[in-house]
């Protein structure tokens, strides 16, 4: 197979090299002002198929006809063509170009010069982002852009990731931006895109670079450029990491010993049974949380081949990606494969085509919550629930469920605990999910004149998603846990077409205006269908049976399909004089099928402008500043982002209705709609400077922005009284986002090499500053919740009572305000925010969210001869963190074990502790109220990546272009207060349904794991 794919291949993009009357040409290529050799300089020979680059010597040769042009080019130099009419030796200087040195950015639709950009726009490099072993392009942007705080929901093999441009925007619709990938809107291929195959990211911030993309940017958009060939020699590359992974310091747990300490402490406060006499047996000692970890392999493997001359161009690449988890039974399993061709059909026609495919599957286990929305609790948090006086395994070797059941008697569920086994959970855990993905793209090109083109794009963007959930019947009796199995299995494919056309013109008029304009339209539409069905009670365990599908699925299924489109039509004017002044406009009206036909239409726009001082003539004493730049934009985008037919009242059949004593089945009223609805929209501001200093030895980018987003997309806060239907979708409320983002670089470069040092930072406030009522959300326990949105707060802001130490004696509790009957010495000691001298629900108190006010990023980097190193930092701070776990086994639910910091602190008599209160089951109820006690501080910063390479020289010797090898390390060391696994990982299944709202909650959740590789990188 792999050779007639080669041959196929070699078919399409081969050329013929013809040998009569060739010459051989040498040279050297210089920086005319530095002297420094130019590596990579390509070398082409013009209408012949024979191209080169310089070594690291800045050496080249090439054999090539007589009379023929050839053609020198290198980034930010004058190109230089010489015709060779016999053989020679080059001494070539370049010159360097001011204008082709500056950076091109990508925009709405097309490209500019950075130096005429006037919105908030950050770029990432490829090369960035490939240095993490990460499954997601979204993974590795975190940290790289001032303003965006990117985060995984759990740190499982495949786990989702979440990313918030400038804030949260809205209350219950997504606050996700909008992806676009090679000029198209993806949803499903975006996971699937490797890291490896991404030329750059640019991230657009603000309404004056976003708003040419409407209702669906008013989260951020965040452009993907994927890699492409380029003209020159065929290239062959190949790159590879292998590496293991490990977890990071565990919490200390209490040992037997410690935990049947406390246990009788709280038995004796409570009159129950002590462990103690007869009840004492050889009790082992089990680290249960370290006995579900385990050191996993990762290894990706990339394969490319691209090349073509200066009319065509083509890359062929295919990659795998394979990673365990540090949790025993997890695995992310990824292989992609993709192609492009960029041709110039005609001089006034140029055509490209991308396609790329993936096929992924993820092994999970159960990762965070309690099982209270889906999925069963979380393994990590059974495994600190876990007393270590549980054997992992009987005599047998089967995985030990209820203690009763190893002891022999039914007290022992009391002493130690009726949780289910973490180390069976991992085991007999069966959950699949398998992603198919297609991702087709296609543009033309049609160049009518110098100023006059009109471009179209094309793209299918397909997912295939299947996901297996087998529950085995085990536990105690054989038939505890999942009793009986059951086989649950989903399938759904989504899919949608993009077509957008865009016709560009410019026009230069007198000597120094220059004007471009581009009109454009845009339509997309998307589809889709699921099937569920479940069998429970079967007997056959057999794997070929469990795959059959969903024709041996008997007991119950249900189907669906779906569907949304959008058309858009869009205008943008730039002009500038001189390039010292700008101005620009865009406007986009946009239609969409989520709202009822009154109210589909919406218009978004944007204004911006700039000034290029250092263009004055009165900055030139100021030889220093190579650039400065200050601009403004302000604008209005929208955002549509709510579930399908919103609008409409929905109904379902199968429920059943009692009429003259029987029993019929019927329709019940299972959504309310609202016709009413409409466009969410955001109105933002944003002012910035760009200094660049020394010809860009170093240089900062500072923007402030203001963003208001209006008539948020929220569902009503109904009574009950409404009945069991959901609740409708209202326009309600204003949510403000205003802040500073920073960004900050140092480089130098020597004869040798040279040293780069870029840092960026993002300053948030978020505030409520409308809503028709409160919102609770984050629930903590059965009808105790965390979390309120309202007026003059943070969106998911914790709302808790405040502690206020332990309570030491019993003439304390009667000088206090009253908290409830029963409270003791060593009882927890709450805040009386209203003086009103009773402890009750009045004296909750706002206390923070999980939305961090400072992240940060920080790369260090430098090269000297043939070796470079690298470090990333990242980092947010000010948000809070509201542990759950805690919450729990600190807070004596049921008969856990507890936390080691719990055993050195809690209280054991007047003035022992100030911090942890007594142990007692009785006291619970006051003891576990939502407060403060379980509010930690979340920031951290972390060694994100660290790697040391050597690139070999002198390898053209064994016909290999280069060779570089690297050591490298990831999340080495995180700085952080908070006792938890980790800081990040705070997003459980119990919150996905309350998105923001229930944000910073920690279930017991699946941490983040640290990451060793070797890798190479091989140009043939």
């Amino acid at each position: 197979m792999k050779r007639t794919l080669l041959f196929f291949f070699l078919s399409i993009f081969g050329f013929v090299v013809q040998a009569q009357n060739q010459i051989r040409v040498t040279g050297t290529v210089k920086d005319v002002e530095t002297n420094e050799d130019l590596i990579g300089v390509s070398v082409i020979a013009i209408g012949f198929n024979a191209a080169t680059i310089t070594d690291d010597k800045g050496f080249f040769s090439i054999s090539v006809p007589q009379n023929v042009k050839l053609k020198l080019t290198y980034i930010g130099y004058v190109p230089q063509e010489f015709t060779m009419t016999e053989a020679t030796n080059l001494d070539v200087k370049m010159v360097p170009d001011r204008k082709l040195m500056e950076e091109v950015v990508v925009v709405g639709y097309s490209v500019q010069k950075k130096r005429d950009v006037l919105g908030a726009i950050s770029k990432v490099d490829g090369p960035e982002l490939s240095k993490l072993p990460v499954s997601s392009a979204q993974q590795a942007l975190q940290g790289r852009v001032a303003g965006v705080q990117v985060s995984t929901q759990t740190g499982a093999p495949g786990a989702e990731v979440s990313v918030r441009i400038r804030g949260t925007g809205s209350v219950s619709s997504g606050n996700g931006p909008l992806y676009i990938v090679d000029g198209i809107p993806v949803e499903g291929a975006l996971n699937n895109i490797s890291p490896n195959e991404i030329e750059n990211i640019f991230v657009l911030k603000d309404a004056s670079s976003a708003a040419v993309y409407g209702s669906r940017a008013n989260n951020g958009v965040v452009l993907i450029t994927t890699k492409k060939g380029e003209a020159g020699a065929s290239k062959i590359m190949y790159n590879a990491q292998f590496g293991f992974q490990t977890h990071r310091k565990l919490t200390e747990m209490a040992n037997t010993d410690q935990y049947i300490q406390i246990y009788n402490e709280a038995a004796t406060a409570d009159n129950r049974t002590l462990i103690e006499g007869d009840w004492v047996k050889d009790f082992p000692n089990v680290n249960h949380i370290g006995e579900i970890f385990q050191t996993a392999p990762l290894q990706s493997h990339e394969l490319s081949i691209s090349g073509g001359n200066d009319k065509t161009q083509y890359l062929v690449s295919a990659s795998y990606f394979n990673q365990d988890g540090i949790i025993k039974n997890t695995n992310y399993e990824r292989f992609n494969m993709r192609s492009n061709i960029n041709t110039q059909v005609k001089k006034w026609l140029k055509m490209g085509f991308n396609i790329s495919g993936g096929i992924s599957s993820n092994r999970k286990v159960s990762s965070s919550g309690d099982g209270f929305v889906s999925e069963g609790g979380s393994v990590i948090r059974y495994a600190f629930f876990r007393t270590p006086a549980i054997p992992v395994r009987n005599s047998s070797g089967e995985y030990v469920d209820l203690p009763s059941e190893y002891y022999g008697n039914s007290v022992y569920d009391s002493f130690f605990g009726d949780g289910y086994s973490p180390e069976g959970l991992c085991d007999n855990t069966d959950n699949t999910n398998k992603i198919k993905t297609l991702l087709a793209t296609g543009n033309a090109l049609f160049t009518f004149s110098k100023n006059l083109f009109w471009k179209n794009t094309y793209g299918i963007d397909y997912k295939n998603t299947e996901t297996r959930v087998y529950n085995k019947t085990w536990g105690t009796g054989g038939d505890r846990i999942n009793s009986s199995n059951s086989l649950n299995i989903s399938n759904s494919t989504d899919y949608s077409w993009t077509v957008n056309s865009t016709l560009n013109h410019s026009v230069k008029f007198g000597n120094n205006n220059n004007l471009t304009s581009m009109l454009g339209v845009e339509a997309v539409k998307s589809a889709g269908h699921s099937l569920d069905a479940s069998d429970g009670g079967f007997i056959n365990t057999d794997p070929d049976f469990l795959y059959i599908g969903m024709g041996g699925i008997k007991n119950s299924a249900s189907q669906s399909e779906y569907g949304s489109a959008l058309l858009s039509a869009f205008a943008t004017v730039d002009y500038n004089y001189d390039q010292k002044y700008y101005m620009s406009g865009i406007i986009r009206r946009d239609g969409s099928s989520r709202f009822s036909e009154g109210n589909r239409w919406g218009t978004f726009y944007s204004l911006s402008t700039g000034w290029n001082l250092d263009s004055e003539e009165f900055m030139q004493e100021y030889s220093n500043i190579s650039k400065l730049k200050i601009r403004a934009g302000y604008g209005a985008i929208g955002n549509q982002n709510i579930g399908l037919y919103a609008y409409c009242d929905r109904y379902a059949p199968k429920y059943y209705y009692t009429f003259g004593g029987k029993s019929y089945n019927g329709y019940t009223q299972t959504t309310l709609g609202n016709t009413n609805l409409k466009w969410e929209t955001s109105n933002q501001l944003n002012v910035g400077v760009d200094m660049d200093f020394k010809n860009g030895l170093y240089g900062f980018s500072l923007d402030y922005y203001d963003k208001m987003t209006n008539d948020m997309l929220v569902q009503a806060p109904l009574p009950p009284s409404v009945g069991d239907a959901s609740t409708p979708w209202i326009n309600s409320g204003s949510v403000l986002n205003t802040g500073v983002d920073l960004e900050v670089f140092y480089r130098k470069n020597y004869k040798k090499g040279g040293f780069n040092i870029t840092m960026n930072g993002g300053f948030l406030h978020n505030e409520v500053m409308k809503l028709d009522a409160p919102i609770l959300g984050g629930r903590i326990d059965t009808g105790v919740s965390a979390t309120k949105t309202a007026v003059g707060h943070p969106v998911g802001s914790f709302y808790l009572y405040e502690m206020d130490g332990i309570f030491q004696n019993d003439l304390e509790i009667l000088t206090s305000a009253y908290q409830g009957n029963n409270i003791k010495p060593g009882d927890v000691k709450y805040v009386n925010q209203n003086t009103d001298n009773v402890i009750d629900a009045k004296d909750r108190k706002y206390l923070g969210s999980a939305i961090p006010t400072f992240t940060t990023g920080l790369t260090l980097s430098g090269n000297y001869m043939g070796f470079d190193m690298s470090m990333f930092f990242q980092g947010a701070f000010g948000q809070k963190i509201y542990s759950q776990l805690n919450h729990d086994i600190e807070g004596f639910y049921r008969g856990f074990n507890v936390t080691k910091r719990y055993y050195d602190e809690h209280w054991t008599g007047e003035g022992t502790s100030n911090t942890q209160p007594r142990a007692s089951w009785l006291g619970k109820s006051n003891n576990v109220r939502a407060s403060s006690r379980f509010l930690e501080d979340g920031s951290y910063i972390r060694l994100k990546n660290l790697q040391i390479g050597y690139t070999i020289p002198n390898t053209k010797k064994i016909k290999v272009e280069s060779i570089r090898l690297y050591l490298a390390g990831t999340n080495l060391l995180t700085l952080t207060g908070y006792s938890g696994l980790d800081p990040e990982m705070t997003v459980s299944t119990n919150s996905y349904g309350e998105g923001d709202l229930a944000n910073g909650i920690d279930w017991g959740t699946y941490p983040i794991a640290k990451c060793y590789t070797f890798g190479m990188n091989i140009t043939f």
